[in-house]
């Protein structure tokens, strides 16, 4: 039987993730000195509400080797299952690249683990694993979800509105200067994560105007099979409860997923900051 693995960058909510069998491998954190687990030594609700207060801008790391091939084992319970592991872009991380030497590590052993590389974060690469584990319990090979992943990751979209440039100036993802002019004149930035690339749509000088381009740019795919609304804090729940009804004629308000994104994101993007991710028909 084909089992299914993913990393916290997915934001699969943990119901979900037990429902269909997918184990996920955490990510993770340092802060300020301390090294943490995302999701289970520190909660997402934790790492908000501490956001403003941490010394230095928290930083991410791979889980270990040992961690990837611990999981891998862990679902290879039988001589013929097989481990399909969908991770993170690895043009964002380096973990995808830690996963391919556990995969070798355990193949070398006689056993299976394809590793994909889904060119998305976040609810993109959940509905990914989502779509991949409900494959195998319908008795797919790995070979024909493999497959179907490499085709639907070119589907999924990430919207984003970053609130401050703050932390991308902090995690050298923008020039200094530039960030803080854009603090100086409140812009905040819009930016879209598709076929593996990060691309800036637009900048605009007020949260109302970025929450409309969102909804803008969300509704360019009428036909839409998945919709997360993600959030980097608490204290959004009206701009977020606008989204979800804005976009109720793309996906029912009560099929929508809503979360937390994982601290590796937000740790870039700074609080406050909104997101949508979308399974698209391009």
């Amino acid at each position: 039987m084909v089992k299914i693995v993913t990393d916290s960058t997915s934001d699969l909510p943990t119901e979900i993730a037990s429902q269909l069998d997918i184990s996920v491998v955490p990510v993770i954190l340092q802060i300020d000195g301390t090294t943490l687990v995302d999701g289970i030594s520190i909660t997402r609700q934790q790492f908000y509400a501490n956001m403003n207060s941490y010394r230095d801008i928290p930083k991410t790391a791979s889980p270990s080797l040992d961690e990837f091939v611990r999981v891998y084992r862990s679902k290879l319970t039988h001589a013929e299952d097989e481990v399909v592991a969908i991770h993170v872009n690895r043009k964002f991380s380096g973990l995808c690249n830690m996963a391919d030497v556990a995969a070798r590590e355990v193949n070398a052993s006689g056993q299976k683990v394809t590793v994909v590389d889904s060119e998305t974060v976040t609810m993109g690469l959940g509905w990914l694993a989502i779509t991949a584990a409900r494959m195998a319990r319908e008795g797919a090979t790995a070979s024909a979800i493999i497959e179907r992943v490499k085709d639907l990751r070119k589907h999924a979209r990430i919207y984003a509105l970053i609130d401050t440039l703050k932390y991308l100036r902090k995690g050298g993802r923008a020039n200094a200067v530039v960030a803080g002019i854009g603090d100086m004149l409140k812009i905040k930035v819009l930016i879209c994560v598709r076929d593996g690339n990060v691309e800036q749509l637009d900048r605009v000088r007020t949260r109302a105007r970025g929450i409309s381009r969102l909804i803008e740019a969300a509704h360019t795919h009428q036909h839409t099979s998945h919709l997360s609304v993600l959030s980097t804090t608490t204290g959004a729940e009206n701009d977020i409860a606008n989204l979800r009804l804005q976009l109720s004629d793309l996906v029912p308000y009560d099929q929508q997923y809503t979360m937390q994104v994982a601290p590796v994101i937000g740790t870039h993007v700074g609080p406050m900051a909104l997101g949508l991710a979308m399974a698209v028909d391009v």
